[in-house]
C-alpha cells in the first residue's frame, strides 16, 4: 500500500470517527488534510494504483454521508432555534404590561 493511501485510509477513519461523535471542528481540519492530500495525488497521477483509487472512492462516499449527515444538523438546530425563538414569543405574550 502506498504512503498516499495509507494517509486516505487514517483520515478515513478518523472523519468516520468525527463523524460518529459529531465532532464538527475535527471534520473541517480534517477535510483540510483531505485536501491538501488529494492535491499532492493530483500532481502525482502516475503513482496511483489500484489501492490508492480504492481509498479515494470509498472518501466519495464518506463525504456524500458527511454532507447528508451535515444537512441533518443543520436543520435540526434550525428547527431548534424556532422552537426557542417561538417560546421566548409565547412567553413574552403572558408577561403583564406595567
Amino acid at each position: 500500500m502506498s504512503t498516499s493511501a495509507r494517509r486516505f485510509e487514517e483520515l478515513g477513519r478518523a472523519l468516520r470517527e468525527a463523524l460518529a461523535c459529531q465532532d464538527w471542528d475535527a471534520i473541517t481540519e480534517l477535510d483540510t488534510q483531505v485536501s491538501a492530500l488529494l492535491g499532492e495525488v493530483a500532481a502525482d497521477e502516475a503513482g496511483a494504483d489500484q489501492v490508492l483509487r480504492q481509498q479515494l472512492d470509498d472518501l466519495v462516499r464518506l463525504y456524500a454521508q458527511l454532507q447528508q449527515d451535515g444537512r441533518a444538523e443543520r436543520e435540526r438546530l434550525a428547527l431548534e432555534l424556532t422552537r426557542l425563538s417561538q417560546s421566548k414569543q409565547v412567553a413574552n405574550a403572558y408577561k403583564p404590561l406595567d
